[in-house]
């Protein structure tokens, strides 16, 4: 199974300037769990809530002044939709990262999460599962 086909196409974007303070609000009405960090149609870096709850603990003062800049991965890990499961699942666990852009040329066309895989591999099993034991 490639990554094309069970990426989120779905990608909200957030400019390298933008206040992490009005970036958590992005998240929360888009009900995500990362932000892709953009100057103009450049990929610059990703900012996870993980990113912005650590941003957080930092003094009212400081916090207030923050921006994407500031707290974002860069550079950031991103995988091609013609790699497949194994790899996305390689690439996560080699780098740590939850959260794969998926970049074909210079276009960031999807998202691959470390919740698409783990519906992906869950979905697979359910399958296998219900396919009848030929031994019998």
């Amino acid at each position: 199974m490639r990554v094309r086909d069970f990426m989120t196409s779905v990608i909200i974007t957030a400019e390298i300037e933008t206040p992490v303070s009005e970036a958590i609000k992005l998240m929360a009405a888009e009900d995500i769990g990362s932000l892709i960090v953009t100057r103009g149609e450049v990929l610059e870096g990703i900012v996870t809530q993980r990113d912005i709850i650590c941003a957080r603990l930092l003094s009212d003062e400081v916090y207030s002044t923050l921006t994407l800049e500031d707290i974002m991965a860069s550079p950031v890990v991103t995988i091609s939709p013609d790699a497949d499961l194994g790899q996305a699942v390689s690439v996560m666990d080699s780098t740590g990262k939850k959260y794969l852009p998926v970049i074909e040329g210079h276009d960031i066309i999807g998202i691959v999460t470390a919740a698409d895989v783990i519906r992906i591999l869950a979905r697979m099993k359910v399958i296998a599962a219900g396919v009848p034991d030929d031994e019998d």
